[in-house]
């Protein structure tokens, strides 16, 4: 088995649980590759990393069977830009904080590796959305996992942004940005912003505005397929558009097109993992305030 290895900085106190994620690792891969920043900082932490090597292309990554990905719900979406099409599946150990994506515990891991070996595991594809503004790509990887957002860039005026489905118009928003949320990230940014929760695998985006002027603005369920089109103006000369975890800035009067991506984040889940129970887990659901 070929495994690839994607992380960010984490915590001390993960030291030792990271050391045997390393430990079982190597166990199914004898020299397991990973990104040069991780790399460079698990070599300062632990001597295990002298047998890590390093991958510096999404096509080196794409030769790998698994990815484990060590950290929070963010790393993982940073992991997407390195799996790409190449659907590897991706296994997420939780040093970070909620943890819908990076849903194994550190005290999961040799249960997680255990399940490996044994093909106890199910697998997910989450849909991903692919972005042009103008007809343009901003960077080599336009996708999204979570959700595209346009959004201000200070706090001194509402952005208007106007909205069609497959050239019908939508709605015209009124608000400090608007998000169009695929099913995984409906328990990210939409849902701060009061968007509904979706299990995944529904074929489906949600459409929420951020703190709308029009209090009739709710947000929207559409289907998955078809095309949107974004557009914001507003007294300000630019927007910012935000991918998951990166922003860029747009011109006002652009069109963020938002359309289905060719290929989904394939990720890896263990037997007795399924979304209501993590969602119960994580959200405290049912669970009285006063005893927590």
């Amino acid at each position: 088995m070929k495994i690839a290895l994607f992380g960010k900085r984490f915590d001390a106190a993960y030291d030792d649980a990271v050391k045997h994620v390393l430990r079982r690792v190597l166990e199914l891969d004898p020299s397991p590759c990973v990104n040069g920043p991780f790399r460079e900082e698990l070599l300062e932490r632990m001597d295990l990393a002298e047998h890590l090597r390093e991958y510096t292309t999404p096509e080196e990554v794409a030769e790998c069977n698994l990815m484990v990905v060590i950290g929070g719900d963010g790393s993982v979406l940073e992991a997407a830009t390195w799996v790409r099409h190449a659907m590897v599946p991706v296994l997420g150990v939780n040093t970070g904080r909620l943890g819908f994506l990076s849903n194994v515990g550190t005290d999961e891991v040799d249960l997680a590796m255990d399940a490996v070996l044994a093909g106890k595991v199910w697998y997910e594809d989450r849909a991903m959305l692919e972005v042009r503004v103008d007809g343009e790509y901003l960077s080599d990887f336009p996708f999204a996992l979570n959700e595209v957002a346009v959004m201000k860039r200070d706090t001194s005026s509402m952005v208007t942004v106007e909205v069609t489905r497959d050239d019908q118009f939508v709605n015209t928003y009124w608000a400090d940005g608007l998000i169009v949320a695929t099913p995984t990230g409906s328990t990210a940014y939409s849902l701060s912003a009061g968007g509904p929760i979706v299990m995944p695998g529904s074929e489906v985006l949600c459409i929420t505005p951020i703190a709308p002027h029009n209090l009739n603005d709710r947000p929207l369920v559409v289907p998955f397929s078809g095309r949107l089109e974004l557009t914001p103006e507003g007294r300000e000369q630019h927007f910012l558009l935000g991918l998951d975890s990166r922003t860029f800035q747009i011109a006002a009067g652009s069109t963020v097109q938002v359309t289905p991506a060719p290929f989904r984040l394939r990720l890896l889940n263990l037997e007795h993992q399924e979304f209501f129970s993590t969602v119960r887990a994580k959200m405290h659901w049912g669970v009285d305030p006063r005893t927590r």
